[in-house]
């Protein structure tokens, strides 16, 4: 799908052009931090499927300072990820999820069950079954920093107020 929305730009009119890859962007109004954190608070919140599938995440405040460089940074053109600098798998997800909201370890989800979920909420169980390990290789060497690069605390700000 990226390839697709990458080829569907190129041929706009633009002397600088930067394409963001984004992850899942964490924010406390956001329909997948509600859902995960739903699941967590209800006892839910174990692995996804093997969980081990990557999750490549970044805090909503990331984002939009990321936004702000890409608009602003003349020397940042092309593709760039847009996503946290350490991608998680699944299973830690969950975990700092738990951790964050006080939570026991919980059960985990089969993928049939994924499946079955994803049709009632009219989703593709890709979303949750598959991953990808993106790190933000082209920030990093333009060198930007990252307010809130790690997992927990980022929750924690998130679904606490507390960082």
């Amino acid at each position: 799908m990226a390839r697709a929305w990458e080829e569907a730009a190129a041929g706009a009119p633009a002397g600088r052009q930067v394409v963001l890859r984004i992850g899942i962007a964490l924010d406390r109004d956001t329909p997948a931090l509600h859902r995960l954190a739903g699941l967590a608070r209800w006892g839910l919140g174990g692995r996804v499927g093997s969980g081990r599938q990557w999750v490549s995440w970044l805090h909503i405040d990331d984002l939009l300072a990321i936004v702000h460089r890409a608009v602003a940074d003349p020397a940042l053109s092309g593709v760039v990820h847009a996503t946290g600098p350490h991608p998680v798998r699944n299973a830690d997800l969950m975990a700092g999820l738990r951790r964050v909201l006080h939570r026991p370890p919980a059960p985990p989800t089969p993928v049939p069950l994924v499946r079955l979920g994803a049709m009632l909420l009219r989703t593709d169980p890709a979303l949750a079954l598959t991953g990808r390990r993106c790190v933000p290789a082209r920030l990093r060497d333009a060198g930007f920093t990252f307010a809130r690069p790690d997992l927990v605390p980022a929750l924690e700000d998130l679904l606490t107020g507390r960082a």
